[in-house]
């Protein structure tokens, strides 16, 4: 038993990661193509998507993927949009996508969930009851070319009016992320572009009721999670399992 068990720990691990990687490969095509739209599809004329591709890089997102975005950049059909999902156990998933077809991204949830057992909740709306909606903005390094520092940058969140600022380092280096309310987005990252650069800014989910699952219901959960993350037009994933 301590033999699968470990085999199970070691699948679940390798699962994250791979949906982590995913999604981090489908976030970037989302910020390539939000560049691309901004400033052109040239990296020497466009400093943001010159940016982007560097951080691209240093998380090795595959050329192909880079090459694929930037054609795809210029797509002004695309559209922005979510679903929230109720999943085994209980768990509300949110997903965020980025798509030509509307259609076809629904179907796909749609056809994910009924493989593991959830539903796609009508109507919009529910995830209030266990999360809340921040500002969110990263910043990959300060400009000034000084180390990333979690007092400086307290201090520096501060003045710009965001609520809290915490170090991540779960990708290629150290970054900050700012929180604000929603409605101070633009003007905080305005703020923390003075001082450093960012790669994004936008509104997300963070949970204030989250749920424990068992093992084999987390199970569900994390093949759910991760043929979510498969899908290509999906930029996000959120969700509120303990």
């Amino acid at each position: 038993m301590a033999g699968h068990s470990k085999w199970q720990n070691v699948k679940h691990i390798k699962a994250e990661k791979d949906r982590q990687k995913n999604l981090l490969c489908n976030k970037y095509v989302y910020l390539i193509g939000i560049a691309v739209r901004e400033g052109g599809p040239d990296p020497k004329l466009n400093i943001k998507l010159s940016n982007i591709l560097e951080q691209a890089k240093k998380n090795n997102v595959p050329s192909s993927t880079v090459e694929n975005a930037l054609k795809r950049g210029g797509n002004k059909k695309n559209k922005y949009g979510s679903a929230e999902i109720l999943s085994p156990g209980g768990c509300i998933v949110i997903v965020e996508y980025e798509t030509d077809n509307i259609s076809t991204i629904r179907h796909e949830i749609k056809s994910v969930c009924k493989k593991h057992g959830a539903n796609v909740l009508s109507g919009e709306g529910r995830w209030r009851a266990v999360y809340e909606q921040k500002g969110i903005i990263k910043a990959i390094q300060r400009k000034d070319g000084e180390q990333v520092d979690a007092e400086k940058a307290l201090d520096d969140a501060i003045e710009a009016g965001a609520e809290e600022v915490s170090v991540k380092d779960d990708e290629a280096k150290p970054y900050l992320e700012f929180l604000c309310a929603p409605e101070d987005l633009n003007t905080v990252k305005k703020e923390i572009e003075q001082l450093y650069e960012v790669e994004e800014g936008y509104l997300g989910y963070l949970p204030t009721v989250t749920i424990q699952l068992d093992e084999e219901t987390n199970t569900i959960v994390d093949n759910l999670l991760e043929d979510l993350g498969n899908i290509s037009d999906i930029v996000r994933i959120y969700e509120n399992v303990q």
